[in-house]
């Protein structure tokens, strides 16, 4: 039944038959102020803090270009004010069955007359991605014809069909990896940094909510969305503690729907009750984060707000490789142990903090 399935949507959806110029010449048929789609719908925040590199390497070769995102709502924040995209169109999946929705949705699509729509992927390859670009009425659709040795089965939808990936040991930074979808067009940038557009609104806002504050500015991330990401409550406590007792840090916890009975667990814990950042815009929390002094966080979304900062982080692994996914930059730091990641002890993460506050110490006497 499945494969009937797929041989119906291939007669469906298959392109019609056109002119595609090589992949080395595409964009220089399409020209200099072509008009591209990135369709990254997934609700993944870190996920598209890492496709950056993808925005910035398209704006880098065409910089009279327009882009445009598709993604969900929970990453509006994340990329509406990016400096390398010129619109966002939020898609909801909920209401991807509702006649008049889908309409409205791809009537915006089609509206826009895009020159190019791209199915960038990492770590897995969504059907319903793969949809809405093959249906935006981009004149070509390019998507991955594979992801790490496995063979999409919906890349009848692309025009250009690219194998994205080596195979299960692909150690490369996920920033590295998901422009693998555009190298053959000749588009790939170096640069691999995240990157959240902070206002002088924000840094306003972050220096004021600062502005009593003598010992040491601190804040923690102590949630994930997976269970296996989040290191012990207890162990936070500690290092909180710590650093009330040691350097009369101030303390902040940005804390998601996710977190909010980790934050019941952790508040009789310790010595002093820090400040709770919840439901913040990310772009305040980013401005926050790099007003501070050291930014510690769970292998989670928030981990990529702060590595698109300045500000030194100490990012805590389990089971994900840390090659692959910790923020690329100066003072970028991660402690992995061991495959679970409370095999962190206490004073590994302490050890660290001594080390970077010994460092900006020096610095600040020089």
């Amino acid at each position: 039944m499945k494969k009937l399935i797929l041989e119906l949507l291939k007669f469906i959806l298959k392109p019609k038959l056109k002119y595609l110029p090589s992949e080395k010449d595409l964009l220089k048929h399409i020209g200099s102020r072509s008009r591209f789609l990135i369709v990254r719908q997934h609700n993944q925040l870190g996920d598209m803090l890492l496709s950056n590199s993808l925005f910035r390497a398209i704006k880098e070769k065409l910089p009279e270009s327009f882009l445009c995102v598709v993604a969900s709502k929970e990453n509006y924040d994340a990329i509406a004010s990016n400096r390398y995209i010129d619109r966002v169109i939020l898609f909801d999946k909920k209401k991807f069955w509702n006649p008049i929705s889908i309409i409205n949705f791809f009537k915006q699509l089609h509206e826009l007359n895009f020159d190019v729509a791209i199915v960038p992927v990492t770590v897995s390859i969504s059907f319903t991605s793969c949809l809405i670009a093959r249906l935006s009425g981009s004149k070509f659709v390019i998507g991955p014809k594979s992801l790490d040795g496995k063979p999409n089965n919906y890349s009848f939808m692309f025009d250009y069909s690219i194998d994205v990936g080596c195979g299960e040991n692909d150690r490369r930074h996920i920033s590295e990896k998901i422009q693998d979808i555009l190298k053959p067009f000749g588009i790939f940038t170096e640069d691999l940094s995240e990157h959240i557009l902070v206002n002088d609104e924000d840094r306003r806002f972050a220096k004021d909510f600062f502005s009593e504050v003598d010992g040491k500015k601190v804040g923690l991330h102590i949630g994930a969305g997976k269970v296996p990401n989040r290191w012990n409550v207890s162990k936070f406590a500690e290092v909180i503690n710590y650093l009330y007792d040691k350097y009369n840090s101030f303390i902040f916890l940005t804390i998601g729907h996710w977190d909010e009975e980790l934050l019941k667990q952790i508040l009789p814990l310790l010595n002093r009750e820090p400040i709770i950042l919840k439901n913040y815009p990310l772009p305040k929390i980013a401005a926050i984060i790099d007003e501070a002094d050291l930014f510690i966080s769970n292998d989670t979304g928030i981990m990529h707000v702060a590595g698109s900062t300045k500000t030194p982080l100490i990012a805590l692994f389990g089971p994900t490789d840390p090659e692959i996914w910790v923020p690329v930059g100066e003072n970028k730091f991660y402690i992995k142990k061991g495959a679970s990641i409370d095999d962190i002890q206490v004073d590994d993460v302490i050890k660290l903090i001594d080390a970077i506050f010994s460092q900006q110490k020096e610095k600040k006497e020089k």
